[in-house]
């Protein structure tokens, strides 16, 4: 499926329900478009200082004002198509990046013909949590809010569904320092959010594991375990990264998490494999 360019422009979205091996072909191709847009406003960022630049010179011999006329319009317009060119695209192209890692990763557990769900939003809305009063800090305000980039959705191997989104948690602040100045300091937390939706009957009721599986899941250095829910028929776990990090840093997190719950899932499905094998046999060990 070939990208939606016209959606991507103007709503800075990517959301495509397609079998792997296609997701990963057109996160590629957004990549190198956002390459491209960033190079191209770039160059006319350029050619508008020179332009203007020039034309500064062209008022200021007299005779050639004319021509700075020119040359400030021309400069105009360039600013004026750099507009055309989606922003929060090139800015964020390593989201692009994330995608791929989990395209990769779910290759492995899922049918290449199955299809897989995915949203990657490069100009998402910011959802304000709280705002207020800054505590001792002249003229303070502090507001927190969260941006939802991302999103996927896939049936495994196992029978297993698995969901994962990525929330950025931001909290900004501005005050006024001692020398009035204006300040302002923006704090960057990535929330990774996963469900898996188990067979019961494969893997029986999870519930008893909920201990173990904290004790299991490994992450790297600056992130952590905010919550572990399980349920007869469906596990929800979800970690802070408590420093903003990179593509490559979101999805190692990400393959660490799912890797921790799996290995209880495994347990438990073992532990089931016995239990039925005892019942056939009578119930002798």
């Amino acid at each position: 499926m070939a990208v939606d360019e016209n959606r991507l422009r103007a709503e800075g979205l990517y959301e495509c329900r397609e079998p792997v091996g296609n997701l990963t072909a057109d996160l590629d191709q957004i990549q190198s478009m956002a390459a491209g847009w960033h190079h191209s406003r770039k160059q006319r960022g350029i050619w508008t200082t020179v332009l203007w630049i020039v034309g500064v010179i062209c008022f200021m011999t007299g005779a050639l004002w004319w021509l700075g006329i020119i040359l400030f319009a021309a400069g105009g317009w360039l600013l004026h198509d750099m507009k055309s060119y989606p922003k929060a695209v090139a800015n964020h192209e390593e989201r692009c990046t994330f995608g791929r890692s989990m395209t990769a990763m779910l290759a492995a557990d899922t049918d290449p013909t199955e299809p897989i769900a995915i949203r990657v939003a490069f100009d998402a809305k910011e959802e304000t949590i709280s705002e207020g009063a800054l505590l001792g800090r002249n003229n303070g305000k502090q507001r927190l809010y969260k941006v939802s980039w991302f999103s996927v959705q896939a049936n495994l191997h196992d029978g297993t569904t698995f969901s994962e989104t990525i929330d950025d948690l931001v909290r900004r602040r501005s005050f006024t320092n001692a020398r009035g100045k204006s300040k302002v300091k923006v704090r960057t937390n990535n929330v990774i959010a996963m469900r898996f939706d188990y067979p019961s009957e494969a893997y029986g009721d999870m519930t008893p594991f909920r201990p173990k599986m904290e004790q299991e899941i490994q992450l790297p250095p600056g992130t952590i375990v905010r919550a572990v829910e399980i349920s007869p028929k469906a596990i929800k776990v979800k970690a802070l990264a408590t420093q903003s990090g990179s593509a490559t840093y979101l999805a190692q997190a990400s393959s660490m998490l799912a890797l921790g719950v799996y290995r209880i899932l495994n347990l438990s499905r073992e532990i089931e494999a016995r239990k039925r094998a005892q019942a056939g046999q009578g119930g002798r060990p």
